[in-house]
């Protein structure tokens, strides 16, 4: 099994894709939000992010459209609580310097744990919700979306779809 997923930049992003790290699933067939439940190619499409309907094995496509892909840390687990602070820290440290060097106009970051990982010195926000942060990352916009996972039992898919809308502004798809 593969431990990691590769990247998918190109230059002039409109948008970079963050999650938290690679399933076990998806390491194992080698692309992203391949889990069965996962929710993210959907609410691609559905939300007017892609101009078709794709699935993970398509996701090197991404770029093509200014979509990049990439992950906080790269090794695969069975869930957050397979990986460490250490993990963490050095994953926001590589993540900067992507963010830096790929320069993408929004970082949407694909749960809601993301933010206090990727910003621990800001005061902890009560009621954190989807949406436009007011922080930036490498001079980048922050938008926090709900983590497509079918694990997440905590958002509807409704209210995610119209999370995932709220990139539509960064995007050049016309349909």
């Amino acid at each position: 099994m593969k431990h990691s997923l590769p990247d998918y930049f190109a230059p002039a992003l409109n948008i970079l894709f963050v999650g938290i790290n690679p399933g076990r699933r998806s390491a194992a067939l080698g692309h992203h939000y391949a889990g069965s439940s996962n929710r993210f190619w959907k609410l691609l499409y559905e939300a007017n992010l892609v101009p078709e309907r794709l699935s993970y094995r398509e996701d090197a496509r991404l770029p093509e459209w200014g979509i990049g892909l990439t992950n906080l840390v790269s090794r695969a687990t069975a869930g957050m609580d397979g990986l460490t602070p250490d993990d963490y820290a050095d994953g926001r440290l590589v993540l900067m310097s992507k963010v830096r060097r790929y320069r993408p106009r929004v970082v949407a970051l694909l749960g809601m744990t993301l933010y206090p990982l990727l910003f621990p010195l800001q005061p902890r926000q009560a009621g954190l919700s989807p949406g436009l942060q007011t922080v930036t990352l490498q001079k980048s916009a922050v938008v926090l979306l709900p983590n497509p996972s079918g694990r997440n039992a905590s958002y509807s898919y409704q209210a995610m779809l119209n999370a995932f809308r709220l990139l539509t502004p960064w995007t050049t798809i016309a349909r």
